[in-house]
């Protein structure tokens, strides 16, 4: 079976053209024109560490966090810069207070990382973990809803809750969650890891008490960039993970708290600093964000459409509840004594012997399966999710 091409995007990006690379939405890839700019950065900071550090870091921060909540519809004040979404995760549960016997609610999609991080948070400060099942497959968003709603009891503080869940793929319907809950008092915490650059966000409107996610993955910037948003009446209570130096606020004005997270210490944060031209350069991909995302939405659908036929299997989810990465079924499976970079079988030979990257994994613990997740960039080509097909087929053999 020959290696099938890259659309002829793939000039932008450094990726290996002997792999099939279908797991963007993993870490993301960072356009080769972007980790040049970085690499200007930390040129920069080597030829003059200290002027870099007290006099150059500062204004090009606040500049890079102004340009990049603009971007998500966000005021700058209520957004800062952290390294990944499961940090921002942690910034908001080790700043909350709770009393013994508090209800933390999630999912059964929640990240395995920022599930654990609420597992060992509700080890220190003594709150309950509660779980809402939500049915996968299934046909209505309504679902979703219903089975958050018949977990609240008089006991929930907190929902931890995914925009796009990264098991499956599912864009959940956030704001119909946000209004539901923080009307009744309930904080919302948003794991929005997938959706800076998949999808269209206005963080201000969607009115959640916390935003976190990830500007690696979809705005492509490089790895080690996130952000937090912090809802304005909500601010006090939210601080770092790593105190420091304590900065001014910018022109004594609306900036105090964000102007707490820029220092924790010397660190290389070249990273947040390339967001705004990496929002700027896939834009101009083809032309426009909206573009980008139809081109992206487009390819996933027709490649999910043709495997779910070839591998004979319904899609689980309707087309409008996923944006740039999907699943879709292959068989029965079974749970893996270990998550973390936990490889399957199948997964294993199609990297070795057909040279494709795409992750296959068990979901979920009730009823465990094996589902192979798509994800769709404008690099990749409809051929290359039609050698997917025929490499499952072959292996299965």
């Amino acid at each position: 079976m020959l290696l099938p091409s890259y659309s002829r995007h793939i000039e932008h990006w450094s990726l290996d053209r002997n792999m099939v690379f279908l797991n963007h939405g993993s870490f993301g890839a960072t356009p080769t024109k972007i980790l040049e700019l970085q690499q200007k950065y930390i040129y920069q900071m080597e030829a003059e560490p200290v002027r870099y550090m007290i006099r150059e870091l500062e204004p090009l921060w606040w500049e890079a966090k102004e340009k990049t909540a603009n971007f998500l519809g966000a005021n700058p004040s209520n957004l800062v810069f952290v390294k990944n979404a499961t940090m921002g995760v942690n910034t908001i549960l080790h700043s909350l207070q709770f009393e013994s016997g508090d209800e933390v609610l999630t999912t059964n999609h929640a990240y395995g990382a920022c599930m654990n991080t609420l597992q060992q948070y509700a080890k220190i400060k003594k709150f309950n973990v509660v779980v809402a099942s939500i049915p996968f497959p299934f046909k209505d968003e309504e679902e979703i809803i219903e089975a958050l709603v018949q977990k609240i009891t008089a006991k929930t503080k907190l929902l931890m809750i995914d925009h796009i869940t990264s098991a499956t793929g599912t864009i959940f319907p956030i704001e119909k969650i946000i209004k539901l809950f923080e009307e009744k008092g309930i904080e919302v915490l948003v794991d929005g890891a997938h959706a800076p650059g998949m999808i269209h966000l206005e963080l201000e409107k969607m009115g959640a008490s916390y935003y976190v996610g990830n500007c690696h993955k979809w705005i492509c910037s490089p790895k080690g960039s996130a952000i937090l948003h912090v809802r304005k009446d909500k601010q006090e209570k939210i601080h770092p993970l790593q105190y420091s130096h304590i900065h001014d606020r910018k022109n004594g004005s609306d900036d105090e708290w964000s102007a707490q997270f820029f220092w924790p210490g010397t660190d290389d944060i070249s990273a947040y600093l390339c967001v705004p031209e990496a929002i700027k350069y896939m834009g101009n991909m083809l032309g426009s964000w909206e573009e980008l995302r139809n081109n992206n939405k487009q390819l996933i659908v027709n490649a999910r459409n043709m495997l779910s036929k070839t591998l004979s299997t319904d899609l689980p989810v309707p087309e409008k509840n996923i944006g740039f990465i999907s699943n879709i079924l292959i068989g029965k499976g079974e749970l893996p004594e270990k998550y973390f970079n936990n490889i399957t079988l199948l997964q294993e030979t199609l990297f070795q012997k057909y040279k494709i990257e795409v992750p296959i994994f068990v979901f979920n613990k009730d009823n465990p399966r094996l589902w192979v997740r798509i994800a769709t960039q404008v690099y990749n080509s409809m051929e290359q999710y039609e050698y997917l097909a025929e490499a499952i087929m072959d292996a299965r053999r």
